[in-house]
């Protein structure tokens, strides 16, 4: 018979959510960039920030103790991070040479990949993306790594054709678990409220345009519909009325590493 007289206490996040709010920068101009920090500041959060490129306001705000940075390589082909395994790490790196975790482009995974990230300095990531899975915990990598994975990402909301109406997905995101939100700031900035409707914003505007866009012209071609945008921001008021615990990533990892890898198995 089992006894739980001397159980260890559990942790938070299995009698409550913890939220996380990330951003991945996806090559965005600093206005793109900006608008989206708005919003975080309107309710007190301090982001993570998986950065593609030099940002001198990711920069600035990670100076200023305002957000913490991450790191997003692309590795897939064509990447502008580089044409090796090595050489995309190394660009990334110095976006950001003190980050801790990492979030690959399109959730990319591959040993050579984590290992390399590894090498780099990186021990913690948040490169696996739920389907709003609930009960979310640390995962142990074979890399060694820590791996925190995502609850929810605007672009996944939109795959999956869901209604931008925060209130109808309310008590999902109440339930116990570490609740990571993955958001884009031209997704916000844009309020894209459908796959299509970002596909056509990609054609209007390519990629090497995206570094470059004022704000004025991107909230010219803004969806006005409930979106992305309202979403975040009812999502934060929700956070904030209830008064949920908020952490960074790297708080994340300082509270809730040393657990998952007491296990004889891990790192």
């Amino acid at each position: 018979m089992h006894t739980l007289d001397n159980r260890p206490s559990r942790p938070l996040y299995e009698t409550e959510p913890v939220y996380c709010v990330t951003t991945d920068i996806d090559w965005a101009s600093e206005d793109a960039i900006e608008h989206q920090q708005e919003i975080f500041d309107a309710f007190d959060v301090e982001a993570t920030y998986f950065v593609t490129h030099d940002s001198a306001l990711a920069a600035g705000l990670h100076e200023a103790g305002r957000v913490q940075l991450g790191v997003h390589p692309n590795f897939l082909p064509g990447s502008s991070h580089g044409d090796s395994v090595e050489e995309i790490v190394r660009t990334v790196m110095s976006f950001a040479p003190d980050a801790r975790c990492f979030r690959s482009h399109r959730y990319y995974d591959a040993s050579p990949a984590t290992e390399a990230l590894v090498e780099a300095g990186i021990v913690y990531d948040s490169n696996l993306m739920t389907n709003l899975q609930p009960n979310i915990h640390p995962i142990t990598h074979e890399s060694g790594l820590l791996r925190f994975p995502c609850f929810y990402e605007d672009g996944t909301h939109n795959k999956w054709q869901r209604p931008w109406e925060y209130q109808l997905f309310a008590e999902v995101f109440r339930q116990p678990g570490i609740k990571i939100l993955s958001v884009h700031p031209l997704v916000t900035a844009f309020n894209c409220t459908s796959s299509a409707n970002w596909a056509e914003l990609k054609t209007r505007f390519p990629p090497d345009e995206w570094r470059i866009l004022s704000l004025d012209t991107i909230r010219e071609y803004a969806d006005e519909s409930p979106g992305p945008e309202r979403f975040l921001q009812d999502l934060l008021t929700d956070i904030r009325e209830r008064d949920a615990v908020v952490m960074t990533m790297d708080e994340l990892y300082t509270n809730f590493a040393p657990a998952a890898l007491a296990s004889p198995n891990a790192r």
